[in-house]
């Protein structure tokens, strides 16, 4: 079975079992993983089962939250994983690989590595930057479909099977452009524009317009794609030179 294995000082304080299609953690007691300390936020991440895959995703914590030493927004999880959240280390065991070298209890605390620590000590000494207009929207797909992350830098961006859409999908049932994401200066805003696929936000279906919210989920027909927001200048960064 596919677990979390939630560890501090190199000690392991609790095995997590994966048994729901997503688990949130933070300092929150409503958290399916709660770490009582001031350096975790309230809802500071979540973890959600797609299809055979599982995706991390950060919900906009104020000290970030980490993977193998890599500051993360959207990350696919692959097995033996180090996810540090304030002070605290998970480690992500697939299903079937629990017997695998470097993954037991006392093995894992070797994954706690200096770099680790010297990580923390710059989230305690910068924090992350408040937020503001230099920052853009993008969406992650999360789905299987291998189309990952899509940033939205356009006024409009159309979604459908059209080939003048930005996020070109497919579907017999898809509209040529079955929705629109509007880039204004309050936000972003996504519409339905038509076809017999439904737009969905959260669960819900959208037949007009919806303002989006970092993190929401949105599906259209068999596609799964979440929102959030980029800093312009990890964007800058990520390009190509």
């Amino acid at each position: 079975m596919t677990k979390l294995i939630l560890t501090f000082n190199k000690q392991v304080i609790k095995e997590f079992p994966f048994r729901e299609d997503s688990m949130t953690i933070g300092r929150h007691r409503d958290n399916d993983i709660v770490i009582d300390n001031l350096a975790v936020s309230s809802y500071h991440a979540k973890i959600d089962k797609v299809g055979p895959e599982y995706i991390l995703t950060d919900l906009q914590s104020t000290n970030g939250t980490f993977v193998n030493e890599e500051k993360i927004s959207v990350r696919k999880l692959s097995h033996g994983d180090n996810i540090l959240i304030g002070k605290h280390s998970i480690i992500f065991v697939s299903a079937g690989k629990k017997d695998e070298p470097g993954l037991d209890a006392e093995k894992t605390m070797l994954l706690e590595t200096a770099r680790q620590k010297e990580l923390l000590s710059k989230q305690e000494i910068h924090p992350l930057k408040p937020k503001g207009p230099g920052r853009i929207g993008a969406v992650n797909f999360v789905d299987g479909s291998g189309l990952g992350e899509i940033e939205l830098t356009k006024k409009l961006t159309k979604i459908g099977k059209a080939d003048t859409s930005e996020i070109k999908l497919s579907g017999i049932f898809l509209g040529g452009t079955a929705a629109t994401i509007s880039r204004r200066p309050s936000g972003y805003t996504i519409s339905f524009t038509g076809g017999m696929t439904k737009l969905k936000v959260n669960g819900k279906v959208v037949k007009g317009s919806a303002e989006l919210k970092e993190f929401d989920t949105i599906e259209l027909g068999s596609y799964k794609f979440q929102f959030y927001l980029k800093d312009l200048e990890q964007t800058k960064s990520d390009s190509p030179q």
